[in-house]
């Protein structure tokens, strides 16, 4: 449901992550399945029946959700725009000079308009958390999924 907020709250160990990651496409689960959206994440129907999605599924489907990790895992190589542009550019297929602008804009939101040049070992925490959170958002994905949303 649009603008629906869901938490999963748990101790640590009882595998609030894994789902997530699962939900991500970055761990296959053993059993069962999984519908986001009315949309299959991990199977396809081939000839009547359920078969494991292929390569081409699992990056449609990655493209559609947003993740911002516990430790930003932003690169380290790369500025702080260029880490932004990144994904709409090499996942949604988004010309260059879209993605750019539009990552700008979002990073001018947050008070980082000043950094776009600068690298993610040159901010703080709370900018590194800024530009991680503008990174996913940017790519204007359906669902959002936040790990440890509170550090």
């Amino acid at each position: 449901m649009p603008g629906e907020k869901v938490a999963i709250i748990g101790p640590s160990g009882s595998g609030k992550t894994t789902i997530i990651r699962m939900l991500m496409t970055l761990e296959q689960p053993t059993s069962g399945s999984i519908i986001v959206d009315g949309e299959n994440l991990w199977q396809v129907e081939r000839n009547g029946r359920l078969v494991n999605a292929n390569e081409n599924h699992l990056r449609e489907v990655r493209g559609s959700i947003g993740m911002v990790f516990q430790h930003f895992n932003l690169f380290p190589h790369m500025t702080i725009l260029e880490n932004c542009m990144t994904a709409p550019i090499n996942v949604q297929k988004e010309n260059k000079g879209e993605a750019r602008k539009r990552s700008i804009e979002m990073l001018e939101k947050v008070g980082l308009g000043d950094k776009l040049d600068n690298y993610p070992n040159q901010l703080s925490g709370g900018q590194k958390k800024r530009v991680a959170m503008e990174r996913a958002l940017v790519m204007r994905t359906k669902i959002m999924l936040y790990v440890d949303v509170t550090s």
